[in-house]
């Protein structure tokens, strides 16, 4: 197997190229994967729904201000796993970044957060194809994907997406149940247009349950006001049944101009709990959908 390694810098240089012969097949994946939206991961930038104080029956609740912010994407690894000459080739491309969660548990109406560090590893990856037919790109092409999916990079992580399922007007139009499963880009990602009332369903697995809920899931994408909502396994809020294990959160679908990904993101709620240990643990699978 030959497997070719190379970062941002690099495909900077690459994705400013224009059609030359001089550049191999290699040159020519990286600049396509470079400059594909289907090849991008969200960020972490954004403000979570705010908790409701003093919730009957909680251990922790969601905290009465929350939110993540980046402070540095060091470089994205490109690695084609194997030779381009056979026409075929697998892609990993790897996000590494860093950030922070703002955190405020104190319920007093006063915004003095604490902040937790957030490192993460992103991973997703693709199947490109030469064709004789495509005039860009060498002749390479996109033909599947695999959903994002966000680890953490010290091993600690004890929260995961198990399951991620999308519904439109109660039609299944998606779902996976492995992050390592590929998606066809013209004919299996999930299309999804301004005003189609969709919903999203996920399941959770937690490896060391500490409270009581362990967990606090958020759908992320073109949702309703902003772009980050608890999802709920309550019976209500589109929920179909109550303490079932599957968190569902539906809504009508806005500011697809914007977003290009929807996504299931799992907090533990050992996170939540305070806002001064060094605690951060959370994953989350996110999928490009076509508008």
């Amino acid at each position: 197997m030959t497997k070719i390694i190379i970062a941002a810098s690099a495909l900077i240089l690459v994705a400013g190229c224009v059609e030359s012969p001089e550049l191999t097949d290699a040159d020519w994946i990286n600049q396509l994967v470079a400059g594909s939206n289907v090849s991008e991961t969200s960020n972490l930038n954004g403000t979570g729904d705010a908790g409701e104080d003093g919730k009957s029956g909680e251990e922790v609740s969601v905290p009465e201000f929350w939110y993540r912010e980046l402070t540095s994407e060091p470089y994205r690894e490109i690695i084609l796993e194997n030779d381009p000459a056979a026409g075929v080739c697998t892609v990993t491309v790897i996000h590494t970044l860093s950030a922070r969660l703002i955190i405020d548990t104190v319920w007093d109406g006063v915004f003095e957060p604490g902040s937790k560090t957030i490192s993460d590893t992103r991973y997703a990856r693709l199947i490109v194809e030469k064709h004789s037919d495509e005039v860009s790109h060498g002749g390479w092409r996109i033909i599947s994907a695999t959903p994002a999916e966000h680890m953490l990079t010290p091993d600690g992580q004890e929260v995961f997406i198990s399951s991620m399922s999308l519904y439109k007007d109660d039609e299944l139009i998606w779902e996976c149940t492995d992050p390592g499963s590929f998606y066809r880009v013209d004919s299996e990602l999930p299309q999804l247009s301004e005003g189609d009332f969709v919903r999203m369903e996920a399941t959770i697995n937690h490896l060391n349950p500490q409270y009581d809920p362990p967990f606090f899931v958020v759908a992320h994408g073109p949702l309703s006001g902003h772009s980050r909502h608890l999802m709920y396994d309550n019976g209500l809020y589109g929920d179909e049944t109550a303490d079932d294990g599957i968190f569902s959160y539906e809504w009508y679908v806005e500011y697809t101009g914007f977003h290009h990904r929807i996504a299931v993101d799992v907090i533990d709620a050992d996170t939540f709990a305070d806002q001064t240990e060094e605690d951060y643990d959370s994953g989350a699978w996110g999928i490009h959908f076509l508008k």
